[in-house]
C-alpha cells in the first residue's frame, strides 16, 4: 500500500503535504520539481492515495479502504497518469496526450468526491500539448487537482509556472540512500559506494545497483587512466569496442555519464562538490589538461546524441575511444575531429 512511511527523506515536505490535505487545502494544479528519482512520483502517488481515499487519516491514506487499493494497483477510476512516449528522436509528451487527459478530467468523479491527474515528465511536453494543458489549468474542472512532476521547472511555460503551487524535492543524503539500500537487503560496503555515486538519487542509486553501475564506473575510470598513461593502444581500443558491443544502449549511455562525471571531478575537484569522492585518490593521479577535458566532455555529449540513431553500438564505441584518446594525444580542434 502506499504510505509516506514509504518515501525516503523529505521529512518538512511529508508533513507540508499531509497538512494540506488533512485541512482540505491541496492547491488544484501543483509542481513536484527536483531531480529524477529523489521520490517524486511515489510522492505524488501517495497525494493522490490520501486525496482519493475513503478514510483518510491526518493526511495519510488508510491503506485499507477500496479507493486505496485501487490507487496502489493503478486502476483507480478517478486517477489519470500521463507519461512520455518513446519516439524515434526522444521522449515526449504530444497535444494528443493532453486531450485525452483533459477528456478524463471534464467528467464526474465516479468512486471519489475529486479526479486527480499527475503529468510525469511535465518537462517534456511539446509546445502544444503546453498550451493545450495551460488552458486547462487556466480554468480547472472544480473536482480536479493535477500534480505535475518535473526535473526541470524552468522549461515549462512560465504562464503554467504561475498557476501552480511548486514543491521543491531536494536531493537525498548519500546516509539516507545507503540506508534505504541496506534496508534492502544491499551488502553494506556496495551501499556505501552506491549512495556516493548516486548523485542524491534513491533511483540512480537502484538503476546503477541493477546496471552494474560501480563496475561501469570502474571501465570509465580506468580508461581515463591508461588515456592520460598513454596506454590505450588501438588494439585495446577494438578489444574494448568487442565487449562494450554485448552491452545495451542504456549501459553504454551510464558509460558515457561516468566519464563525464569523472572529467567534471579532475576539472574542478577544488571548486565544486566532487560526483566520485571515493576514488578522489585515484583521479588526482590523473593529468588531462583543461582545454583537452572540455573537448572530451563535448565529445561525450556528442556521442549521447549519436546513441539515438541506429549506428552499431561497436563502431560507437569504438569511435568514442579513439576520439577521446585522439583529443588527449593531439588537442585537436573540436571541429576538426571525426
Amino acid at each position: 500500500m502506499l504510505s509516506w512511511e514509504n518515501l525516503i527523506g523529505h521529512a518538512a515536505t511529508i508533513d507540508y503535504l499531509k497538512k494540506n490535505i488533512a485541512e482540505e487545502k491541496f492547491p488544484h494544479a501543483v509542481i513536484f520539481s527536483g531531480e529524477e528519482g529523489v521520490g517524486k512520483r511515489l510522492a505524488a502517488e501517495i497525494c493522490a492515495a490520501a486525496l482519493l481515499c475513503e478514510n483518510p487519516i491526518d493526511g495519510n491514506p488508510c491503506g485499507s479502504c477500496e479507493s486505496c487499493h485501487l490507487v496502489a494497483a493503478k486502476s483507480h477510476p478517478d486517477f489519470y497518469v500521463v507519461e512520455a512516449e518513446e519516439t524515434k528522436t526522444a521522449r515526449n509528451i504530444k497535444i494528443g496526450q493532453i486531450r485525452e487527459m483533459q477528456a478524463e478530467a471534464s467528467l464526474i468523479p465516479i468512486n471519489s468526491a475529486r479526479r486527480v491527474i499527475i503529468i510525469d515528465g511535465a518537462e517534456l511536453m511539446n509546445k502544444a500539448a503546453a498550451n493545450c494543458l495551460l488552458k486547462t489549468i487556466e480554468e480547472p474542472p472544480s473536482q480536479t487537482i493535477f500534480i505535475l512532476l518535473t526535473t526541470s521547472r524552468s522549461s515549462l511555460l512560465m504562464t503554467i509556472r504561475s498557476r501552480c503551487m511548486t514543491i521543491n524535492f531536494d536531493k537525498l543524503t548519500a546516509s539516507q540512500i545507503r540506508d534505504a539500500l541496506i534496508s534492502r537487503e544491499v551488502d553494506a560496503q556496495e551501499a556505501e559506494r552506491l549512495a556516493v555515486i548516486a548523485g542524491g538519487s534513491f533511483g540512480r542509486a537502484l538503476k546503477l545497483k541493477d546496471s552494474g553501475g560501480i563496475q561501469i564506473r570502474e571501465t570509465a575510470l580506468d580508461t581515463l587512466e591508461k588515456i592520460s598513461r598513454k596506454e590505450f593502444s588501438n588494439e585495446e581500443i577494438f578489444k574494448t569496442g568487442a565487449e562494450m558491443s554485448d552491452w545495451s544502449r542504456d549501459k553504454f549511455s551510464d558509460f558515457l555519464t561516468h566519464v563525464q562525471k569523472i572529467l567534471r571531478d579532475i576539472c574542478f575537484a577544488e571548486i565544486l562538490e566532487p560526483y566520485n569522492p571515493d576514488v578522489a585518490e585515484r583521479l588526482s593521479k590523473i593529468k588531462i589538461p583543461e582545454r583537452k577535458i572540455f573537448l572530451m566532455i563535448e565529445a561525450g555529449a556528442e556521442f549521447h546524441k549519436r546513441l539515438k540513431s541506429n549506428a552499431n553500438l561497436r563502431l560507437l564505441a569504438e569511435a568514442y575511444l579513439m576520439k577521446v584518446k585522439k583529443i588527449y594525444q593531439r588537442g585537436w580542434q573540436c571541429g576538426s575531429i571525426n
